[in-house]
């Protein structure tokens, strides 16, 4: 190995061990705070703290419900990560989650929903509608200057309301009820451990792990994608067409969101299209890609921890009198010191203080008296 690739690995590796210790210290001060506000907001606020640590790993059923979490956050950060990949800040996951169950219920309900075809057809659509969708507001901002995060969000508004109308008026299973006609059972996702809910999607979840990872750091695509993220106008002069980049990254984006809809309705979890399913899990992407600082291999890590805390709150939330919301108190505080400037409170008091110890100790001098 030459000392230019053992320098840009040990780099590599003093900036994975800077953000872990970012990371993790930023969590546990968010444990304290959010200790805190359960103490003012319970009667019994150890018990509601030992319910939110413990309880997502106490049952099977827990841990499946944890893990689903988890596969389906990886999905959403890896979009998000995508487009702020290239510096765009486009919202519209959330849309492409709706459309993507949208087409792929469409799929289910079909005649070929009672085939073996129901499954990679149902993503497929998912992933094309979902493409779409975020092809929409990129091509928006390429060609008419339209304002992406503007676009993307009245998009999700669309997309929401969209698949709110037509299970009311077409996809029903009877009048009055908010959800669809079940799927046939071939068409939903099959469980890899029995009685959870750890289905096909975290497969999917960790394929596409792999190949956002080899797309951004193996292709020429991916290279062109981080320098115009890194510096568009640069990129431009170097004969990259930065808006061909942005608008194919968005896509990209777009097809992941649909893919995640997909998980969701042909999933253990439903296995029908039901109004608002998403519960704003879409949009906790933000949150995972941010922590991430939008490195895919990161972002799988990120949703194991950020699920454990989801999962551990809404047990909290069933279990004792504390509200879920408390949640979002721990969310606003990691976010908050994980993207800021943040280091561990005192590090640079301690840094001086063993430097001027070392500057302190005595020197033994080579034939000196001892």
């Amino acid at each position: 190995m030459s000392t230019q690739q053992a320098l840009a690995r040990q780099s590599r590796w003093a900036s994975i061990r800077k953000e872990a210790q970012r990371s993790i210290t930023a969590l546990l001060i968010a444990l304290v705070v959010a200790f805190i506000v359960v103490l003012f907001t319970s009667k019994t606020p150890f018990e509601a703290l030992n319910i939110m640590l413990t309880a997502p790993i106490s049952k099977p059923r827990t841990i499946g419900l944890w893990i689903d979490d988890v596969a389906k956050l990886t999905v959403t950060g890896l979009a998000f990560s995508l487009v702020f990949q290239a510096r765009q800040f486009a919202m519209g996951v959330q849309g492409q989650v709706y459309v993507g169950a949208l087409a792929s219920t469409y799929v289910a309900l079909s005649p070929l929903g009672p085939t073996y075809a129901a499954i990679p057809l149902g993503i497929i659509a998912a992933m094309l509608a979902g493409g779409v969708w975020g092809f929409i507001p990129g091509i928006a901002k390429a060609k008419l200057g339209a304002n992406e995060i503007v676009s993307s969000l009245m998009l999700n508004y669309i997309a929401i309301e969209l698949c709110n109308f037509l299970v009311r008026v077409q996809l029903y299973e009877k009048p009055g009820v908010l959800t669809s006609t079940p799927f046939p059972k071939i068409a939903v996702f099959p469980p890899l451990f029995a009685g959870t809910r750890i289905d096909l999607g975290l497969i999917l979840a960790l394929v596409a792990v792999l190949v956002v990872w080899f797309a951004l750091y193996r292709t020429a695509w991916g290279l062109k994608l981080r320098l115009v993220g890194h510096n568009a106008k640069f990129a431009e002069y170097s004969g990259i067409k930065s808006t061909v980049i942005m608008v194919s990254a968005m896509t990209c984006a777009g097809a992941l969101g649909g893919m995640l809809g997909a998980m969701f309705v042909q999933g253990q979890t439903y296995g029908k299209l039901t109004v608002m399913f998403e519960g704003g899990l879409a949009f906790e992407g933000i949150l995972v890609a941010i922590v991430a600082r939008s490195r895919p291999l990161a972002v799988p890590v990120v949703a194991l921890f950020y699920g454990y805390l989801r999962q551990g709150a809404q047990l909290m939330n069933i279990r004792t009198d504390v509200p879920a919301e408390v949640i979002g108190v721990v969310t606003a505080i990691i976010i908050l010191l994980v993207s800021s400037s943040f280091s561990m409170p005192g590090k640079t008091w301690l840094t001086g203080l063993f430097n001027r110890r070392a500057d302190a100790a005595p020197v033994a001098v080579e034939g000196a008296p001892k």
